[in-house]
């Protein structure tokens, strides 16, 4: 196959370097898989019979170089990574045996890291029927788990489809824990809300909301991806490998619902606090001004008694007068007020 005679060709010429390889996973054709030494990745390649899984570090300088030189990988793809594409992306490269390219968003992976945390990281998944090259600058969780899933033989993949199947699965599990997270802490602020003792924290709900939106924004193209994808599979994905991708789809699309719907209900959670707020500074105010008026007369009886007019110059024996002013007064402000319709 001219696949596999040009990786036979340029194996030697374009050594993989060791420093930039985070893991490599062969699946015989008949056995069991195995990680595959670092050193012997050059000889597996070259082994019709092998399917293997390159893991490799993006940001290593030599890995970039090697990206450019080696046949593996079409030149377009490689043109698609260092111009930093970040958009979830899955389509066809009719080069090196139909090469399918997938751009997709998962989850960093950080030391001390909070389960709930979202912080997305980019990772490039290149699948042909023999050969699966994933690719990441920084650590991410699903790569992560599925290599230790593999060295805990708790998946046993035939074929590197299946493994970007199972890619696939663990990455949805990631955002489904993720998902469920969240939902718990939603349901933590509504029964806080609806006990009526204590509002939720503001800042809580503004996470939450943005933890969403921003998950929205990053996963729901996957989904016109994947859509597109199944329009026009390669010719090596069997109904099999079609059925397992119609499942990845719909597992998606109800991730991408619950998302929208914790992003509904954080908005109208906000609203209804909104709500519970106005209500409760209502009822404040509405005691301030019954204390207002149950005072007003004796404010109002002890500013006039306490007016010694007999001792100021001009007043004496002008009670009368005084009291004409101050009804002019306040009827004047009253007729302000209600003129700018106030009151």
């Amino acid at each position: 196959m001219a696949y596999n005679s040009r990786m036979l060709a340029y194996s030697d010429v374009n050594p993989l370097p060791i420093a930039g390889v985070v893991f490599a996973w062969a699946i015989p054709s008949s056995g069991k898989g195995y990680e595959l030494p670092l050193f012997e990745i050059s000889e597996a390649l070259e082994n019709p019979d092998l399917s293997i899984w390159l893991h490799l570090n993006l940001s290593n300088s030599q890995i970039q170089r090697w990206l450019k030189s080696t046949p593996l990988i079409p030149e377009r793809v490689v043109e698609m990574i260092q111009e930093g594409v970040n958009l979830s992306r899955l389509e066809r490269i009719e080069k090196l045996d139909d090469c399918l390219l997938m751009v997709m968003n998962d989850f960093q992976q950080e030391f001390g890291e909070a389960v709930n945390d979202s912080s997305l990281g980019t990772l490039w998944a290149i699948i042909t029927p023999r050969l699966m090259i994933s690719l990441r600058n920084n650590p991410l969780r699903t790569t992560d788990k599925l290599r230790y899933d593999l060295r805990n033989g708790q998946i046993n993949p035939v074929s590197a489809i299946e493994l970007f199947h199972e890619l696939l699965d663990l990455r949805a599990e990631q955002l489904r824990t993720l998902l469920t997270h969240l939902a718990g802490d939603m349901d933590d602020l509504e029964e806080n809300l609806l006990k009526g003792k204590e509002f939720p924290e503001h800042e809580n709900l503004g996470r939450i909301r943005i933890q969403c939106s921003r998950l929205r924004r990053q996963f729901s193209p996957e989904l016109i991806a994947l859509h597109r994808l199944l329009k026009r599979l390669p010719y090596w994905f069997s109904n099999e490998d079609k059925d397992s991708l119609n499942d990845d789809l719909d597992l998606l699309t109800y991730l991408v619902q619950e998302i929208s719907s914790l992003y509904d209900r954080a908005k109208v959670l906000q609203d209804e606090q909104a709500a519970h707020v106005a209500e409760f500074n209502a009822k404040n105010l509405q005691v301030l001004s019954v204390m207002t008026v149950i005072f007003l007369p004796m404010t109002l009886i002890s500013g006039i008694m306490g007016m010694n007019m007999e001792d100021l110059p001009g007043l004496k024996g002008s009670f009368y007068e005084v009291m004409v002013l101050m009804s002019i007064a306040g009827s004047a402000v009253f007729a302000a007020l209600k003129l700018k319709r106030i009151i």
